[in-house]
């Protein structure tokens, strides 16, 4: 199996059985059962369950970023595009922590952990949203993205359904920028 393949094998196990029984309670010794794989091939590929950890949280930013990134550009004025692309952002979050019992710890150890990586998918999030609503003509722009991204984060979080989350994205957005720039 190519060297790649297997780490995301590991991956993908490791993330199944953190969603299924925590981060606190998930073992190195239990990834490496999960995903099939010799203790010693997962310690070639991580250290220890931290850098596991990190991994997966920084893959999720980056699939995060980039489906942002891309509902950002696409039609329409700036209320609906950034409407859309934090909504895309956020049912993404919810659909990869649905249906698990500890969706808070990893919320909160994530929020704990803040890899070197997931840190400049954040803030090249925000520079595209500043970029966006600067190209637009909203005034105050970063103070504005500062507010609506974290804004954004209470709404995704507090969601009782992915259906939810669109229409309170559109109103927080519409809210927030103006409706001056529809």
């Amino acid at each position: 199996m190519a060297e790649g393949t297997k780490r995301e094998q590991i991956l993908a196990a490791a993330q199944a059985l953190i969603l299924r029984q925590g981060l606190r309670a998930t073992t190195m010794e239990a990834i490496a059962a999960e995903a099939q794989v010799a203790k010693p091939t997962l310690y070639k590929y991580f250290g220890d369950k931290r850098e596991v950890f990190e991994a997966i949280v920084t893959g999720l930013a980056v699939r995060l970023h980039a489906d942002f990134s891309d509902a950002l550009d696409g039609n329409g004025g700036i209320i609906d595009r950034l409407a859309e692309a934090l909504t895309v952002k956020y049912r993404e979050i919810d659909r990869v922590l649905a249906g698990s019992p500890h969706a808070d710890e990893l919320y909160g150890e994530q929020e704990r952990s803040m890899a070197p990586q997931l840190r400049r998918a954040d803030a090249a999030t925000a520079d595209r949203v500043v970029e966006e609503l600067t190209a637009a003509g909203v005034k105050d722009a970063g103070r504005l993205t500062e507010l609506l991204l974290a804004a954004a984060f209470g709404v995704g979080r507090k969601a009782a359904s992915p259906a939810e989350i669109g229409p309170a994205m559109r109103v927080l957005v519409e809210r927030l920028v103006g409706p001056e720039f529809k």
